[in-house]
């Protein structure tokens, strides 16, 4: 079976791996007195390995998949449009509680669901960055006002994996490539990884708002 874009296939594998891994972690780690936040915030990640995952193989085997090509290309924005909600859910659940809480879930939710319909008539990318962005921006803004709660240090890792993830989709929009087979998107695959690992380090110490 020939791979039309292997090292895309390859970084979108390495970064979904990754991903997951650090998910499971997240999840293994979260023990009494159980997180809300860091379980989401473990979710997240394993949605985007999924989207990697699924986004590896549309890069990898168009041929292969022939008409359903177009439907495995919309379960990956998918994927990354529910990571990003969850992400936001979790910084939400750490930084408010009650009827703001709630309130404000709904909204992170209406925005996914606005986002599902759009992506099943759209395919391009750059939809989801516009959201996965949004929501960085708003993780960004929660974390210098000092709002979301955790583990002291949290905060400077989650706004550092979030400029890691900034300058990752700068890189994927730019269409800079180093190699004719290392493309734009290969080079955002390996900056991304760099701004898991910040995520996760600092998604681990968030803590639920009372």
């Amino acid at each position: 079976m020939a791979i039309s874009e292997p090292t895309t296939l390859a970084t979108d594998y390495i970064l979904g791996t990754l991903s997951g891994v650090f998910g499971v972690l997240l999840l293994q780690h979260n023990r009494s007195p159980r997180q809300r936040a860091v379980t989401l915030w473990a979710a997240a990640l394993l949605a985007a390995a999924a989207g990697s995952f699924v986004g590896g193989t549309y890069h990898g085997f168009p041929s292969a998949l022939g008409a359903r090509a177009p439907t495995v290309w919309t379960l990956t924005t998918i994927s990354m449009g529910l990571a990003s909600f969850l992400l936001l859910a979790a910084a939400l659940t750490a930084a408010f509680s009650g009827r703001w809480r709630t309130w404000l879930l709904g909204l992170a939710a209406i925005k996914l669901c606005i986002y599902v319909v759009w992506m099943l008539g759209h395919d391009e990318f750059r939809y989801v960055i516009y959201d996965y962005g949004s929501t960085l921006a708003i993780l960004l803004m929660l974390i210098a006002a000092g709002q979301t709660h955790g583990a002291s240090g949290h905060r400077a890792l989650i706004a550092s994996g979030i400029l890691v993830s900034i300058a990752a989709a700068v890189v994927q929009q730019s269409g800079f490539r180093l190699h004719q087979h290392f493309n734009h998107n290969d080079l955002m695959h390996v900056v991304q990884m760099g701004g898991v690992w910040l995520l996760f380090k600092g998604g681990a110490g968030l803590r639920d708002k009372r």
